[in-house]
Order: C-alpha cells, then sequence, then structure tokens
C-alpha cells in the first residue's frame, strides 16, 4: 500500500510527458519554399512527396463564359470528395458574382478545401517585364475581389497565398501585391495541362494523353515532391470532355498515391508557418 502512491504519481507524470510529446509532434514544421527570379513560390517542402493540387478559372463577361469560364468546378469538387483529397481554389473575382457559381463556390468552403482568387478582373499585370497595372489600380481591384471572398465569410488571414493573374509578372507587380498582404504562389515549372485551351493548329497545342505521359516522366526522372500542379476547373469551347485535364484528376489522383504521393493545400501551409 506504501508504494501505491509513487506508482501514481509516476503514471501522472509519463502521461503527462506523453501527451507534452504528442503536442510537441503536433506542431507543423516551418515549410520551405523554392522560388522563381520573380520571388514567387513554385514548390513548396520539395523533399517531401506531397502534392498542391491548384485550380483556377476566370469567367469571360464579354462572351458569357463561352471561352473562359468556372463550369469545371462541380466534376472536381465530387472527384476530390470521391478520393478524399483537399485542393486549393484560385478563381477570379468574377467568377464569384455569377449566380451559377455560388453554391459551388460555397461548397468549396464547406468541404474543407483552400479558397483564394486570382484578381478580379484577370488583369494582366505586366508585358515582357514592363509594368501595366499601377499600384492604384491593382489595389482597387483587389479590394473588389477581397469583398468577394468576405462576402463568403473569409478573412484575409484564411486567404492570403494568391496566384497572379495569368500566373504572371514581375518584380515590381509582385511587390505591390505583397503590399497589399499577399505571398504568392505560382505553379511549378514542367507539367502542361495549363494548355488545355490549345487547338490543334497551334504550335502549343498538345494532346491531353501528351500532357498526361509529360506528368509521368516528370516524375519517373525529377519526382513531384512539392510540386503546385495547376489543372483549369474551365471547359474551354471546340473540347471533347475526355480532353478536358480535369476529367482525369481522378487517375492523376490514383496515380500519385499509388506511387506514394500525398495532398496538401494552401490551408496546410498557412498552419505551417
Amino acid at each position: 500500500m506504501k508504494h501505491f502512491p509513487f506508482l501514481i504519481l509516476a503514471a501522472v507524470v509519463a502521461a503527462l510527458s506523453l501527451v507534452a510529446g504528442c503536442g510537441k509532434q503536433a506542431v507543423p514544421k516551418a515549410p520551405v519554399f523554392v522560388k522563381d527570379d520573380v520571388g514567387i513560390v513554385r514548390r513548396v517542402n520539395p523533399d517531401e512527396k506531397n502534392v498542391y493540387l491548384v485550380f483556377t478559372a476566370h469567367y469571360s463577361e464579354n462572351d458569357s463564359g463561352y471561352f473562359e469560364n468556372f463550369d469545371g468546378i462541380v466534376p472536381v469538387l465530387n472527384t476530390l470528395k470521391e478520393k478524399g483529397v483537399k485542393g486549393s481554389f484560385f478563381p477570379t473575382g468574377v467568377c464569384f458574382v455569377q449566380p451559377q457559381y455560388q453554391e459551388p463556390i460555397r461548397r468549396i468552403i464547406d468541404e474543407g478545401h483552400y479558397l483564394s482568387a486570382h484578381s478580379y478582373a484577370h488583369l494582366v499585370l505586366c508585358e515582357e517585364g514592363r509594368t501595366l497595372v499601377s499600384a492604384d489600380s491593382l489595389a482597387k481591384d483587389f479590394a473588389r475581389m477581397e469583398a468577394q471572398l468576405e462576402r463568403f465569410g473569409l478573412e484575409k488571414k484564411q486567404y492570403y497565398w494568391l496566384i497572379p493573374p495569368y500566373e504572371s509578372c514581375n518584380v515590381e507587380s509582385r511587390e505591390n501585391m505583397e503590399a497589399l498582404g499577399y505571398k504568392l504562389l505560382n505553379p511549378s515549372d514542367g507539367p502542361i495541362f495549363d494548355l488545355d485551351w490549345t487547338t490543334p493548329d497551334m504550335a502549343a497545342y498538345k494532346t491531353i494523353d501528351q500532357m498526361l505521359d509529360h506528368l509521368w516522366e516528370i516524375e519517373e526522372t525529377e519526382g513531384l515532391g512539392g510540386i503546385i500542379l495547376l489543372i483549369h476547373a474551365m471547359n474551354y469551347p471546340e473540347k471533347q470532355d475526355y480532353e478536358r485535364p480535369y476529367n482525369h484528376l481522378g487517375e492523376i489522383i490514383d496515380t500519385l498515391k499509388v506511387r506514394g504521393y500525398g495532398f496538401r493545400t494552401f490551408k496546410d501551409v498557412i498552419a505551417a508557418e
């Protein structure tokens, strides 16, 4: 009986140590970023076998969404839900005001994905290194974008990782966006799913099979650790369903899982910063 208090104390100390140890393990490791020459993040934690699936879209108001739209969003969300994977979404602010996308945008949030934007009006920030949009004009566009994100209940601390419009900007534009409180990412070099808008008469045209083969060649030769993999959630005209990369999302996810990859979003990045 005299030994019981000692045993109880030892058990309590052991339990507290275990809890403390678990707490330490739960703290996310600070992310390691690979940036390009402009200072934009292109990979996250490249030594880890995780893929960051990102989805962008714009709605072309001049043709009522004929050329550019957010019409791939529901199939993308359905596939992610089926596969138990989260993604990061960056539609332009124009998408947020279209009636047909209200419910899908709400689904992005409710189903635990990361939601930010891609500017409001899909501005061309620079051309051949020359800045085309002033800091004041950029701030006005971003204010409209922020109003839409906040209409869905988000605060900037939840969406400050952003993809520049057209995935393109120079150092001055990057600094202007950073001055507004944003951190910038762009798709990793290599994969070519962003060519899904091209047609056979264009020099840059690639078939969907070529796009997929190219992805797996990169994986086999270089690895995809920390890659930011862009897939448009858009239906470009004159394309069959088979030609749309998002319709191959399930196949991409399954193959990556078999090859030992996990999936992360920019929610995870924010949590680790």
